[in-house]
């Protein structure tokens, strides 16, 4: 029992530890916080790597998750079962996914080489493998995104190297955070300095390619700017609309209207799902609204529900409305979350606002024309999956709108991530993109990472600033997949021809 926890509680903390260190987006922290997993994985034989895997994976989830435990049951109305119910499974699915790593990497792992370069190469592959492994996850977790979990993350925080994406998007960032760890497990196992050499020249490389990236870019502009306000009244998501309080809310979004229209901007931009029922042409609160900002030749562009009248299905839409009331374009979200907006088999969770509604997917939605230039749209969990702004930048799109509502978790770590994934999407396609999100951060990113303005609050919130079209086309927009694609040539040329030559080197110890 004493022998099992011994193992167990370095497992958990270290498994929490780097739970913290990609919710908080601490690079650093990032760097070492694998070590006491590889150390494990070295000590120990490659069945037990299973145990450990586990252990540490299961440390994780439950930092990652144990707001689900009040969140969803607050939510919910259910007490805490719905809550705990899927915490525990997501934690246990978590542990999994580690175990599995853990057994892979202590199946290629070669301990004690004499030789340096195979030592690299060695470490090279298993960073490989973990990076491929995760980019499969991720790909899996396009519709739970609250599961999604990327270890390279935390270097979006910074300006230089997030700079990297726009070559090999966020895998490549995933692949040098493992390596470094892998650097630094080995000094504490060899006790060589080497390593630990090697480790710091990793993460200097990636700031000095990322400086040189940043400061080379040039955005290949096209048209003229234009100017964005971004409004959202933080409305709880607990909030109905009835008799009672509807007028009370319409008002607060006229004035939230207002105030956005007397700062002439082209687009006012509202988050999803801002108005929370299905939209109709003789809708009032909305004439009201186009009515308001009418004085100046401003697009609204409003998430709020659409129902196609030939096939009778329902959509997480938003709307371009013109000044003339005339719809401009509608996109359609095409990546639902499963479980909330589409049955996980036949489950969704019972959020006590929700009316039931079951949504489908849109299909083959393009960028929206605009006089300014095509814009990309993504909507909630859109703006995680690397592929969505990568599919509207390939159509055409010369910038970026992200709408969410993360009224849901508004008080956790889910909701600065959620900026930063839009931070990325910028980088990686290198476009402008515009941030609403209720009860959560709203703001403007430009083309090379920069933070324009930021802003999050628990009353009405207005964000403005300017957006610049242009045409780039990054290297990860053009061939996204190639940075995966060496890794997994370079995973087989290993294991067929370099690992032989490896273990020969570790069992005779010469080169």
């Amino acid at each position: 029992m004493r022998k099992n926890l011994k193992l167990a509680l370095p497992l958990l903390a270290s498994g929490l530890l780097l739970n913290f260190a990609n919710t908080k987006l601490w690079i650093f922290l990032i760097c070492i916080s694998i070590v006491p997993l590889f150390v494990f994985i070295n000590n120990n034989s490659q069945k037990k790597s299973l145990k450990i895997g586990f252990l540490f994976g299961l440390g994780t989830g439950i930092g990652m998750f144990f707001w689900m435990i009040k969140g969803i049951s607050h939510y919910t109305g259910n007490g805490y079962f719905y809550g705990i119910l899927i915490a525990t499974i997501s934690s246990v699915f978590l542990g999994f996914y580690f175990a599995i790593l853990s057994w892979v990497t202590k199946v290629i792992w070669t301990a004690n080489v004499k030789s340096n370069r195979f030592l690299i190469l060695n470490k090279l592959c298993i960073a490989a493998v973990w990076t491929i492994l995760e980019s499969g996850l991720a790909y899996l977790l396009q519709s739970f995104p609250l599961h999604y979990f990327r270890i390279g993350f935390p270097f979006v925080s910074n300006i230089f190297t997030i700079q990297l994406t726009s070559i090999a998007g966020l895998s490549i960032l995933s692949f040098i955070s493992v390596l470094i760890n892998l650097f630094l497990a080995e000094f504490v196992i060899q006790k060589k300095k080497i390593y630990l050499i090697y480790g710091f020249l990793s993460l200097v490389l990636i700031f000095i390619i990322g400086v040189i990236c940043f400061y080379t870019y040039k955005p290949n502009l096209v048209g003229k700017s234009f100017k964005v306000a971004i409004v959202s009244d933080n409305m709880n998501p607990e909030t109905k609309w009835n008799n009672e309080n509807g007028n009370a809310l319409a008002n607060n979004y006229f004035q939230l209207c207002k105030d956005a229209t007397d700062l002439k901007p082209d687009f006012i931009i509202w988050p999803e799902t801002a108005i929370p029922w299905t939209y109709s042409a003789d809708d009032d609160l909305l004439k009201e609204i186009i009515k308001i900002s009418s004085k100046h030749t401003i697009t609204n562009v409003i998430g709020i529900n659409n129902e196609n009248s030939t096939d009778k299905k329902l959509y997480n839409s938003v709307f371009y409305i013109s000044d003339q009331n005339k719809i401009e374009g509608i996109y359609n979200k095409q990546i639902l979350l499963k479980g909330i907006e589409e049955p996980l088999g036949n489950f969704l969770v019972p959020f006590l606002s929700e009316q039931g509604f079951v949504m489908s997917k849109g299909k083959n939605e393009k960028p929206i024309q605009t006089r300014f230039g095509k814009v990309g749209n993504l909507i909630c969990n859109e703006v995680v999956v690397e592929n969505c702004g990568i599919e509207h930048t390939q159509n055409g799109a010369n910038f970026l709108f992200n709408f969410s509502n993360d009224g849901w978790f508004k008080d956790n770590y889910i909701s600065e991530l959620h900026f930063y994934y839009a931070r990325l999407q910028a980088v990686e396609n290198r476009k402008d993109i515009s941030v609403a999100n209720n009860c959560g951060v709203n703001g403007i990113i430009s083309s090379n990472g920069e933070i324009i303005t930021q802003k999050k609050d628990t009353i009405n919130t207005i964000v403005s600033g300017t957006i610049q079209p242009n045409n780039n086309l990054s290297l990860f927009t053009q061939v996204p997949f190639f940075f995966n694609l060496i890794l997994i040539v370079f995973i087989l040329f290993y294991l067929t021809y370099l690992r032989s030559k490896t273990i020969r080197i570790d069992r005779h110890g010469n080169f």
